[in-house]
């Protein structure tokens, strides 16, 4: 009964009975019954579905508001209890973004399981970390600074792991058949590759001498993974604006051409989102102080 009630704090906490489930390492299904057998212990309806999400019915909420610092308490008490490991021992939850993924995480998780081999990950790589929060230990999510830009409001701690310039590159391939591109403006003019999970839009940030332009460049491609945005970019589908760190190993070798380089760009920043202490699992803790290790 009381994993029932635990279960359903995080059903109202999340607003979801899947992100519940995934907490307490139980199907879907199973997470539907034990909501169905709290319901029919206390023969009353708990908890009701508007606009896609689970929200308590007022015994719901008492029952929330009542048994929600048990639960707190119960998660400290086992945190505590695993400050007294010898060794790192745990699961660790990590929603990240995928040009971190692809170029830095799995490295840094693999270097730290030949050390830890108790500690297990589940990794989900997605565009879209931060709408994870309520479920990851972790969560590493990249923005960029542009208008009309808001971080999400979260309860958790964030610290910058990285930032970039971006870059504005082209093949020489695409070049060649194309006009030369001598300014912002001309950019309606060619083909560009964008992703909205970089930059927020198809607008292209351009500063120079005290002046900012923002250029709302063509649709031509747009994909939600930089890596494929980088293969395109290679392959002379167009015009790409990306982070500086992904694109110069291929502008030294010449695949790529800098572009409009006497322009400042929109800077690109990488961020790690954990728990305070005081809610952080130990475990999870140790891995964001290796993260966060220069």
């Amino acid at each position: 009964m009381l994993d029932k009630m635990a279960f359903f704090v995080y059903v109202i906490r999340t607003g979801s009975i899947s992100a519940a489930a995934r907490k307490f390492n139980i199907s879907v299904s199973a997470g539907s019954r034990w909501l169905q057998d709290l319901e029919q212990s206390f023969g009353i309806t708990l908890c009701r579905r508007t606009n896609r999400l689970l929200t308590a019915t007022p015994a719901g909420q008492k029952l929330v508001d009542e048994f929600s610092p048990l639960v707190d308490n119960a998660e400290q008490l086992c945190r505590t209890m695993q400050d007294y490991q010898d060794h790192d021992k745990g699961h660790i939850n990590i929603a990240c973004t995928p040009v971190y993924a692809n170029n830095y995480l799995m490295e840094k998780i693999s270097r730290y399981l030949i050390d830890h081999p108790e500690v297990t990950f589940n990794v989900n790589v997605t565009p879209w970390a931060l709408d994870h929060a309520s479920d990851a230990d972790l969560v590493i999510s990249a923005n960029a600074c542009y208008q009309g830009y808001r971080e999400k409001d979260l309860h958790l701690v964030r610290r910058e792991l990285m930032q970039s310039p971006f870059s504005i590159v082209a093949s020489p391939s695409y070049l060649a058949r194309k006009p030369v591109l001598s300014q912002p403006s001309e950019l309606a003019q060619h083909q560009c590759l964008f992703a909205t999970t970089l930059t927020g839009s198809n607008d292209w940030i351009f500063k120079k001498q005290g002046e900012t332009q923002m250029v709302k460049v063509p649709k031509s491609l747009e994909v939600n993974d930089s890596d494929l945005l980088l293969q395109s970019a290679i392959n002379g589908a167009g015009i790409a604006y990306l982070p500086a760190f992904i694109v110069e190993k291929d502008l030294s070798s010449g695949k790529l051409i800098s572009l409009l380089s006497d322009y400042e760009t929109s800077i690109w920043s990488l961020n790690l989102y954990y728990h305070p202490p005081a809610k952080a699992s130990a475990v999870a803790s140790h891995f964001k102080a290796f993260l966060l290790q220069k």
